[in-house]
């Protein structure tokens, strides 16, 4: 500490909360050292008080006036009233800073410490705060979050550190989430020729921007739902738990009616002009699902068979209107005093799924999604649910043994009603899969959830009054146990699950006005103050402040620029004018010196790059 001048002195200890008096020989908010100057007095700015054999780190949270309590002067032996007030400052410890066993500066994370009465505070060099920041390279895989506002330093986290928890980027639109999400996802593919990345891209602006960080074929896959056959979901590769979060059942008496249904339709044949099914070979369809009043006497036959197992395997999956046909009679057809008749009473317990499972199939825009027709198995002869599940997994998320790196499924042409219940199925199906395989059957993969706030909410409200879980609070509570990483991109954090959120561990927060949106960050985020959190409400296009695991303390960046950026840009209104002679304005596709990413417009000779 030799080399440079201490500004503050501790004079309280309470809690957490430390109180020093500020020199009066200082009165800006600089303090120079031998390396340079160094902010001291700045709310959030960070400061050293000497501890003996390590420099304990400080945060400042606020400065206020106050009168002295003891003589501050040297020779000083009282205090009089024509003196001026002392200025003090408050401040939190962070961690402290010390020497390894081979001589190198390393900081340690420690918010229990608590420095001396009386102990000094010195300001910290760039090197130090480097050091405390973590904006030097790290010795293994890393990534960049950003440029960091006080040391001007590249902020690189640690790649486990980042993805062994979840990430939240969260921010109002046109701030720069997309844009800071295509440059982490470029630099991982750029770097690291293992990765296996998923993206589930809303709005379909990151082909072009991930692209060229693949140029082997082999390694990128590129999926339009709903843009041909070939990209339509089978609606039997959804199997028992992607149909259930679908259809939403439930559970006292639409799931045994469901789960009845998804077991035997591998032994019924679907009959188009009656919209009815029967056993496998049958003449003519016997089980409806309208509840009509004089049951066919061979219905209650093919129940029995479909009961008792006793019926033979179809050769062709039946069309997803038969799972109707199914849990109608399975569960309302039943002997009555007058034979064989349908329990209207029975019918309308299941009547809400089977009126889904038919709008389902009545609508063109879940049809060009999801494939409802007859099918064949795609694995060989015999009809197999496993089968079908884990071949969709594979072809969505990728088997252990693929070796594509980035998958890119565009969503832009799935309705915005259907978001949530298609992408629920698919992410319960996932879930069930990994599970399933167990922690070592699964190739560790990074799942991109762009704008979630679209999808991941609640799903709908059953009949008996129960909010249908989210099919992500799964794999966000469990799924990186098997190998599943969720990276949250959102402009409205308080739409999203408390326990999604709750579960992330790096949070990358551009700005939120909402008090709502503030509320779920303070709530969800154990690394973030209720101080840091009003402070996000005032950052512009391209700051974000980082905290959570991957970073030991709060921190404030500036965006890397993704290159090139995705199709996300604000609108350009220079046409408005009518004049010709107007050349686009500075958020145009033709700027020069800017980047038209989502969110943000960079000036000339700002050095940004990720890399």
């Amino acid at each position: 500490m030799t080399s440079r001048t201490a500004f503050a002195y501790v004079v309280s200890i309470n809690g957490p909360r430390i109180t020093l008096n500020i020199q009066d020989v200082h009165r800006g908010h600089f303090v120079s050292h031998r390396d340079g100057t160094s902010v001291v007095t700045e709310v959030g700015s960070l400061f050293g008080v000497d501890d003996g054999y390590r420099l304990q780190v400080m945060r400042v949270r606020s400065l206020f006036f106050a009168e002295p309590r003891e003589a501050h002067r040297v020779g000083t032996g009282s205090t009089s009233g024509s003196e001026p007030a002392l200025r003090n400052l408050e401040a939190i410890v962070v961690g402290a800073l010390e020497r390894n066993e081979h001589g190198s500066l390393v900081f340690i994370a420690n918010s229990l410490l608590s420095p001396a009465l009386g102990a000094a505070a010195y300001p910290l060099t760039r090197d130090e705060l480097g050091k405390i920041l973590e904006v030097s390279t790290p010795s293994g895989a890393s990534v960049c979050l950003g440029t960091d506002i006080r040391s001007g330093g590249k902020l690189r986290v640690d790649l486990m550190d980042l993805l062994g928890r979840h990430v939240a980027v969260l921010g109002s639109t046109g701030h720069g989430k997309s844009c800071l999400t295509a440059a982490a996802l470029q630099q991982m593919l750029l770097h690291y020729p293992r990765a296996r990345i998923v993206v589930f891209d809303i709005n379909g602006e990151y082909e072009e921007a991930l692209r060229r960080y693949v140029p082997e074929p082999s390694e990128a896959k590129f999926t339009k739902l709903g843009e041909s056959e070939e990209d339509r979901i089978p609606y039997v590769a959804l199997g028992r738990h992607g149909l259930s979060r679908l259809l939403l059942p439930s559970e006292r008496t639409q799931r045994p009616a469901l789960n009845f249904a998804i077991e035997k339709l591998g032994f019924i044949e679907w009959f188009p002009n009656e919209a009815g099914v029967g056993l496998e070979g049958a003449q003519k369809a016997v089980l409806f699902d309208d509840c009509r009043p004089f049951p066919d006497p061979q219905a209650k036959t093919t129940i029995q068979a479909l009961r008792s197992c006793s019926a033979r395997s179809a050769k062709m999956w039946p069309n997803m209107r038969a799972l109707g046909c199914l849990v109608a009679e399975g569960y309302s057809l039943q002997q009555g005093r007058n034979g064989l008749e349908r329990s209207t009473f029975q019918y309308s317990n299941v009547a809400p799924l089977v009126n889904r499972i038919r709008n389902h199939c009545e609508d063109p825009q879940f049809t060009a999604v999801v494939n409802i027709e007859s099918q064949n198995s795609a694995y060989g002869k015999n009809l197999n649910w496993q089968l079908e599940s884990s071949g969709l997994v594979n072809r969505i998320f990728g088997a252990p043994e693929d070796t594509w790196r980035l998958h890119v499924v565009n969503l832009r042409r799935v309705a915005h009603d259907l978001l949530p219940i298609i992408l629920s199925a698919l992410l319960e199906l996932l879930a069930f899969e990994r599970f399933r395989l167990g922690q070592k059957g699964s190739h560790p993969t990074l799942l991109v959830l762009e704008e979630a706030h679209h999808y991941l909410r609640s799903v709908g409200i059953n009949e008996e009054g129960g909010q249908s879980d989210l099919a992500y609070e799964r794999l966000a509570k469990e799924g990186r146990k098997f190998g599943v990483s969720l990276w949250l991109s959102t402009q409205r954090p308080s739409e999203l699950s408390p326990t999604v959120l709750a579960q992330c561990g790096t949070w990358i927060v551009f700005r939120l006005t909402s008090e709502r949106d503030l509320r779920s960050v303070e709530s969800a985020g154990e690394w973030f103050d209720r101080q840091e959190l009003d402070r996000v409400a005032g950052l512009p296009r391209q700051q974000a402040v980082v905290f959570g695991s991957g970073v030991p303390l709060p921190i404030r960046v500036i965006a890397p620029t993704a290159d090139p950026v995705p199709r996300s840009k604000d609108p350009d209104f220079s046409d408005w004018t009518g004049d010709p002679s107007n050349g686009p304005s500075v958020i145009g596709p033709q700027s020069s010196g800017t980047s038209q990413g989502d969110d943000t417009v960079f000036a000339d000779g700002d050095d940004l790059s990720p890399f």
